[in-house]
């Protein structure tokens, strides 16, 4: 009997060895996002809501590429911008450079090699299958307690344990600007009036299906005044987003964003203030197969339908 449960200890051990050097290489790859899901974030990064069966997955990260800001980026992944920031660790000035890697979570931590003890889990495998505790054992453990105390100065030791208090201090932090967000939710989201960007009719509304719509394509003739919906601030005018063609970007406040895409001439710079019903572009046919302008709102990174907040025509 005690060969048979010796046998057992022996296989357990070797397995949870096994699996404790596994994890000390494995790294966990971050969790991904698409530019056809809903996004929320939760601590560690973006998590995707599928609206489909469908699933298609992207990169760890988005490498820079010059012309791009981290708002234009944020759109294209259908994300929050300030999340990816703080993700990033990117101040509030919102700068990133080209050949910078944006990553979508947190990098996964792998456990130290030197973290795992056979000698303690020797003992606690022999307490389980109710065998001897040899005086070898624990003199074994004791060794190895001594070792790794010995082999670490009093300064490194103590970083760790500072580097939990900041921790802990940086999550308050977190969870103090988190509640009052929510808190003050209709107050920091609200605007005052939404306009039409321009005049003209929808020939194609807003879906949210996988690959549908993500705002309203408004007919238009080539060179018609292009109107900032509410009043902001620039934070992108470009053309690096695929399908979008000659684009601008408004940040209205911190939650809410609005887009317009297909111009022919851009009007306004990036970080130019605007106000509602200024010419910000004109109307084209740039990423189009005809001159319109597609418009879209997004609610903290999600695409929602303008048609809920633009006047009823």
């Amino acid at each position: 009997m005690i060969d048979k449960q010796a046998n057992w200890f022996r296989i357990v051990v070797s397995a949870l060895m096994s699996a404790g050097l596994f994890a000390c290489a494995h790294h966990v790859p971050a969790p991904v996002i698409n530019l056809s899901k809903v996004s929320s974030y939760e601590p560690g990064g973006f998590v995707s809501v599928e609206n489909s069966q469908q699933a298609e997955v992207l990169p760890e990260y988005h490498e820079v590429e010059k012309g791009e800001t981290l708002f234009s980026i944020a759109w294209s992944y259908a994300v929050d911008y300030r999340k990816l920031a703080e993700i990033n660790d990117i101040n509030n000035d919102y700068r990133i450079y080209p050949g910078q890697k944006l990553r979508f979570a947190l990098p996964q931590i792998p456990l130290k090699v030197d973290s795992f003890e056979p000698a303690k889990l020797q003992i606690a495998v022999k307490r389980a299958l109710e065998l001897p505790i040899h005086d070898q054992d624990v003199n074994t453990l004791r060794k190895t307690n001594t070792s790794s105390i010995s082999n670490h100065s009093p300064q490194k030791a103590n970083k760790p344990v500072e580097m939990v208090i900041s921790h802990k201090k940086n999550e308050k932090s977190s969870r103090q600007v988190v509640l009052k967000s929510v808190k003050g939710h209709s107050e920091a989201t609200k605007i005052r009036r939404w306009y039409w960007p321009v005049k003209g009719s929808i020939v194609d509304g807003f879906s949210s299906k996988l690959h549908g719509n993500k705002g309203l394509d408004i007919s238009g003739k080539p060179g018609q005044p292009v109107r900032a919906a509410a009043p902001g601030r620039v934070v992108y005018r470009g053309n690096s987003l695929k399908g979008y063609g000659n684009l601008v970007i408004v940040k209205h406040n911190d939650d809410y964003l609005s887009a317009y895409a297909h111009n022919s001439a851009i009007h306004v710079k990036e970080n130019e203030m605007v106000k509602a019903g200024q010419v910000i572009a004109d109307i084209g046919n740039s990423g189009a197969d005809k001159p319109k302008l597609h418009f879209e709102i997004r609610y903290r990174g999600k695409p929602v339908d303008p048609i809920k907040y633009l006047p009823k025509l």
